[in-house]
């Protein structure tokens, strides 16, 4: 999602045509090394600064002379509700708190901002290249879990503990909402998640199980300039952190990543 230890890969955030983190050529951005774990463990590059959530073109490059015009709704910086706290204590380096598969009734809810989404799970896979770019949400109606199992220290999820990260799209670059009945380009998932503030619930239905979260802060953060392995490590205490887009949506990507985050409750 800026430290030394000479990384072993940049963990870049993957384009969409549906709208996800920092968009543009994988390797024209800046790399944005992260640690992975605070102790024990080597720096790992992450910049799971996320996927670009709005407006990419789907193939990994910035959104073409095709894009939709709309290509980047979500332009403004939303004003801090409550602000990050980088220095939470966190989980062992050496247990892996990760869910490793998720099922078709699997889904995240917000009702007090309309969302009642499908997860769709995806590993964060290192690449031999140097670059790894965490997948894309499928689309805009879905929210990507994360599965950081080859990168210790970071994640975590639902009744394992540490700090589950989910990421989905603001908007939907050429992609139809709704699942398919709004033509783009529309207002994606995570639209308002701007409005979400301390003590509003967040459900994750995994497994049966419904597990429930208490909304501790919700900033916007610039894209090239945060501390992301702070941001993604696996917490001592049961957290869920939720990214989308936002800010100014310059050359098929937006500059910022607005970040919620989440105490667990039950």
């Amino acid at each position: 999602m800026a430290e030394d230890l000479t990384p072993p890969e940049d963990l870049s955030p993957e384009e969409t045509a549906d709208d996800a983190g920092p968009s543009g050529t994988p390797a024209a951005r800046p790399p944005l090394p992260v640690i992975g774990g605070f102790a024990a463990v080597a720096v790992i590059g992450v910049i799971l600064v996320l996927v670009a959530f709005g407006g990419g073109n789907g193939d990994g490059q910035a959104g073409g002379p095709d894009e939709p015009a709309g290509g980047g709704l979500a332009t403004d910086v939303p004003t801090p509700v409550a602000t990050l706290d980088l220095n939470r204590a966190t989980a062992p380096t050496d247990a892996d708190l990760n869910l490793h598969d998720l099922g078709d009734g699997d889904r995240l809810v917000i009702s007090k901002i309309g969302v009642n989404a499908p997860l769709t799970y995806k590993e964060v896979i290192p690449n031999p290249n140097g670059i790894t770019i965490p997948p894309n949400p499928n689309g805009p109606d879905d929210v990507a879990y994360y599965d950081f199992m080859q990168y210790p220290g970071l994640g975590g999820g639902p009744g394992r503990g540490g700090n589950a990260v989910y990421a989905g799209h603001v908007d939907s670059g050429r992609a139809a909402c709704k699942n398919g009945t709004v033509p783009p380009p529309c207002q994606a998932v995570l639209w308002d998640m701007k409005l979400l503030a301390p003590g509003d619930e967040i459900q994750v239905q995994v497994g049966g199980q419904v597990y429930r979260y208490l909304v501790t802060a919700n900033q916007a953060v610039l894209a090239s300039q945060t501390a992301w392995a702070k941001i993604y490590a696996a917490t001592a205490k049961e957290t869920l952190t939720l990214i989308t887009c936002a800010g100014s949506f310059i050359n098929g990507e937006y500059d910022h990543r607005l970040i919620v985050t989440a105490d667990r409750v039950g």
